[in-house]
């Protein structure tokens, strides 16, 4: 994932990885042998999926199997094009995470300019008749928001929301004084 969140546990050193990612072919045997043993949908979530350039090609196969199909993203490389290739090959639902209303802190919380890019993606989102739910992780820094972005959800259409609350464990679990809501809130 292109962000730095401090309650993720991405891995710091993920380009170690990179060699014993699977493979567009293994992933496609790994859905076929999951749709033979019953199940029936699929999130495609990461890290960010969009990271994947085979990611249509997977949603297309999954599709074609009988999965419904759904996007858990950050936003980040979400374009119009990328979005309705993805539609085009079955995608059916997305789940996208925002952290915040304003640039300021949603940039501050994910270490990187992403707020925009969230906003854009929403907007593109909706545009193009997804079904959606907004994702919001919920910590100190946040937490003031809920009706704010339930307004803005609102005005937007969107169709659920989630307020997850922050699991500590990994690095949430290293910065839950950062993180961690007082009593008062």
């Amino acid at each position: 994932c292109p962000l730095k969140c401090s309650w993720c546990n991405n891995p710091l050193d993920f380009e170690d990885y990179g060699s014993t990612e699977l493979t567009t072919d293994e992933w496609k045997k790994v859905l076929d042998d999951a749709r033979q043993l019953g199940a029936l949908q699929l999130g495609f979530t990461g890290g960010e999926p969009l990271l994947r350039e085979d990611l249509e090609e997977l949603v297309d196969h999954a599709n074609n199997i009988g999965f419904y199909t759904n996007l858990i993203t950050s936003g980040i490389g979400l374009t119009e094009e990328r979005l309705l290739a993805l539609k085009a090959a079955g995608l059916k639902h997305i789940q996208l995470s925002v952290q915040a209303s304003t640039a300021e802190l949603t940039d501050a919380l994910v270490g990187a300019r992403a707020h925009a890019l969230k906003m854009e993606a929403a907007q593109l989102i909706k545009k193009h008749g997804f079904p959606m739910v907004l994702n919001v992780p919920v910590f100190k820094q946040n937490i003031h928001e809920i009706d704010t972005m339930i307004a803005w959800a609102a005005e937007l259409n969107i169709e659920y929301i989630e307020f997850a609350n922050i699991q500590y464990y990994n690095w949430a679990f290293m910065n839950r004084d950062e993180l961690m809501p007082t009593l008062d809130q």
